[in-house]
């Protein structure tokens, strides 16, 4: 993973700052499932890790996998400065997600913050979703989120000849430090490869004055619910509901995030994903 904000996880913390839509629905979503042993595959920071493990019973366990050095390390930071009560609940192992294995089984494996768009062919992602059902107990949940494709965003991509817009798509101040993190944007889009080349262009301040600039390059593969729905049937999960938004309402026209939730054959675990 070559992505210089994986490297930089206290700049990635600050891009999601203010925004924890996805860890508030997730802490809702082990409630009605009744999830005690928790997977979550690229974990990154543990952003999600620890509120998660925070929400557990005495005995839960949650297992973040993440493939990055900075990131797992920051994760690691978080959960020793945890309470210990939390601290006893997490464990950090660095992996890939699609080919992690143990040999402990799972109410729920995780997958959060689009990192599966960081799967590129078609056998990454059918080994995701393989490890995912050889983690699971029968009856337990896969679930994973995704941003939608925007394609107000590509149409300057596929113009002939292409074009690429700049965009600020963030602005960020860390309200302790001050810190002021602004983030610009390009976008390629391959219509065939279902690929859009991200260009992330990130300038730091401090005291209003400009300390630093650097370039993170992202390639993201694009996704359609239809795919991600074949993908559930062809691992043998049974699909059993797509909210939108981080809500537990279905998508309509507008929804920008999709959050999908398929069972593994089975006895069901306690709780419902409906």
């Amino acid at each position: 993973m070559s992505e210089a904000i994986y490297q930089r996880p206290a700049d990635y913390d600050l891009e999601h700052d203010g925004d924890d839509r996805d860890v508030r629905f997730y802490r809702r979503l082990v409630h009605r499932l009744g999830a005690a042993r928790i997977l979550e595959l690229a974990c990154g920071s543990g952003r999600v890790t620890l509120p998660l493990a925070a929400c557990l019973p005495p005995d839960g366990r949650i297992v973040g996998v993440e493939l990055a050095d900075e990131m797992l390390a920051d994760a690691r930071r978080k959960r020793d400065d945890a309470p210990p009560e939390v601290r006893a609940r997490v464990h950090l192992e660095q992996g890939d997600m699609c080919r992690w294995r143990s040999d402990e089984r799972f109410d729920l494996v995780l997958v959060a913050c689009s990192s599966i768009t960081h799967l590129q062919t078609i056998d990454d992602q059918l080994a995701l979703w393989e490890t995912a059902g050889t983690q699971l107990v029968p009856g337990g949940r896969f679930v994973i989120d995704v941003t939608l494709p925007d394609f107000g965003a590509f149409a300057e991509s596929l113009r002939t000849p292409p074009r690429a817009l700049t965009e600020i798509d963030l602005d960020q101040t860390e309200p302790e430090t001050g810190e002021r993190l602004i983030r610009q944007r390009t976008t390629r889009f391959d219509a065939i490869d279902q690929r859009a080349d991200i260009q992330f262009l990130y300038d730091r301040f401090h005291a209003g004055r400009h300390v630093e600039r650097y370039v993170s390059d992202f390639t993201s593969h694009v996704y359609f619910p239809r795919e991600l729905q074949l993908l559930y049937r062809l691992a043998g999960f049974t699909l059993e509901t797509m909210w939108a938004d981080y809500t537990f309402e279905p998508p309509a026209a507008g929804t920008r995030e999709v959050v999908l939730s398929g069972r593994r054959p089975g006895a069901a675990v306690t709780g419902s994903a409906g």
